[in-house]
């Protein structure tokens, strides 16, 4: 079974533009993992990204320098350490299916110091970025972790993939996996995920449940301190956060292993391990 991908990709970091288009595949040979990119005239690389896809990308540039600047404005001069966004289309090959998939991507890290803001996002709507600067600037010190906490979405999502198989949630259907099968709605357990995630040509994919989501029970209690963002990338279930109580804003470090409700909420959905739906959770 031969994988092949086509697409194109237009990045923006730091100031710098850049847009790269690839064609590759991969295979596995006697146990054997290869990828390569595909040579140029072959049948492999007969299937071509749509004219309108790159002319979107295109236009993307222009739009993220003009999402760039506003959201330097909006969160104030020195704030932003890192700033990524990105938008790529690209067509996929394998198994005897074929698909197209347009991906939209954004990582920010907001500083200041000594904390440390990261946030993940599948779109270009960056409201949340401006709210969590003008929330970190206001952070005191150290404290002990609330008995009771709200996660905000782009919280919970990061957090999803560490309790598979310790909290009732679904694999959301749609779409294909690395090899090209369907992905069907099913019960995420702890058995081993019927679908397979392809990060990228190169890497050889891996057993994966994809685009979970938490099944909502529960009610959140909306008078609970809120952990508005993430500190620290995840670490299993301990999270070091960012907390809102009512005028208070600190930093503290979590043990997110038991979830006491889960907002019913329409999710949305962030770029975390194979995808992950996040909605408002309460521990």
């Amino acid at each position: 079974m031969t994988y092949r991908k086509v697409g194109r990709v237009v990045r923006y970091e730091n100031g710098i533009l850049i847009s790269v288009s690839e064609s590759g595949e991969a295979f596995e040979e006697d146990g054997v993992f290869h990828a390569r990119p595909a040579v140029e005239g072959t049948a492999q690389t007969r299937v071509s990204v749509p004219h309108s896809a790159g002319a979107d990308l295109d236009s993307f540039v222009a739009k993220t320098q003009a999402n760039v600047a506003q959201t330097l404005l909006s969160v104030r001069s020195g704030r932003i350490e890192r700033f990524i966004a990105s938008a790529g289309t690209a067509i996929h090959e394998t198994n005897g299916s074929k698909w197209t998939e347009e991906s939209r991507r954004v990582h920010i890290s907001l500083v200041s110091p000594p904390l440390r803001a990261l946030i993940d996002l599948a779109s270009f709507d960056v409201e949340i970025v401006t709210t969590v600067a003008d929330v970190l600037a206001r952070a005191g010190g150290e404290r002990d972790a609330p008995k009771r906490l709200r996660l905000a979405p782009n919280v919970s999502a990061a957090l999803l993939p560490s309790l598979i198989g310790e909290l009732a949630m679904e694999q959301s259907g749609g779409g294909f996996d690395g090899h090209g099968r369907p992905i069907e709605t099913r019960a995420v357990t702890h058995d081993a995920p019927p679908n397979w995630y392809r990060p990228g040509y190169a890497v050889r994919p891996v057993r994966a449940w994809m685009n979970i989501r938490a099944l909502p029970f529960g009610r959140v209690d909306p008078e609970v301190p809120l952990a508005i963002a993430l500190l620290e990338p995840v670490h299993g279930t301990s999270l070091r956060v960012l907390c809102i109580d009512g005028g208070d804003v600190f930093p503290a470090t979590i043990d997110a292993s038991h979830i006491a409700a889960v907002s019913r909420a329409e999710p949305v959905w962030y770029p975390y391990a194979a995808g992950s739906f996040g909605a408002e959770m309460m521990l």
